[in-house]
């Protein structure tokens, strides 16, 4: 039995969108202008994928990170990931900044109470840091607050405590990973 076996579709879904879903709240959480949301959300992807590399003993990051193996699978794969996405954020009402965040924090509760249900507790651990990580690095992909790249800072307070809230609903040791 695969460790995706253990997973209704919907849990499976929300494993494995949740990641991306920081990436996106985090990308909101302070205003980095147009360049400074693209180097953001740029970071949500590599760190998503970095979880292969960074994690290689981990069989639910390496599940949730499986390639296609073909490209009518990817295609199937991508536009069911779209349709189920779309889907959430609609029935979620999401229309605000605050609207995504409290989903995500929502998520990243439910997605913390799964693994500590059906994973090893190694895998439960690795999927909170490999969370927390991921919102760490969108957060610091990106300065705010300057002008055309000059000035501002690296992590905004509005960073810091979403990051913070993250890590509480995730039940992620606070502060770890900041650094």
């Amino acid at each position: 039995m695969s460790i995706k076996d253990k997973f209704t579709e919907d849990e499976w879904f929300l494993l494995s969108s949740t990641p991306a879903m920081i990436g996106a709240a985090m990308s909101t959480a302070a205003p980095s202008g147009v360049i400074g949301t693209v180097k953001e959300m740029t970071a949500s992807m590599r760190a998503s994928v970095q979880g292969i590399s960074d994690y290689p003993d981990s069989e639910l990051i390496t599940a949730l990170l499986e390639k296609a193996e073909n490209w009518d699978e990817a295609k199937d794969k991508i536009k069911d990931y779209r349709e189920k996405a779309k889907s959430r954020l609609q029935s979620g009402e999401i229309k605000s900044r605050e609207d995504l965040q409290s989903q995500v924090l929502s998520d990243c509760a439910a997605a913390a109470a799964l693994v500590d249900e059906k994973c090893s507790a190694a895998d439960a651990l690795v999927y909170r840091e490999w969370s927390v990580k991921i919102a760490t690095k969108v957060a610091n992909a990106a300065k705010e607050g300057g002008i055309l790249g000059f000035g501002g800072e690296r992590l905004s307070a509005e960073e810091s405590e979403l990051i913070a809230r993250i890590e509480s609903a995730l039940g992620a040791p606070a502060g770890h990973l900041m650094a």
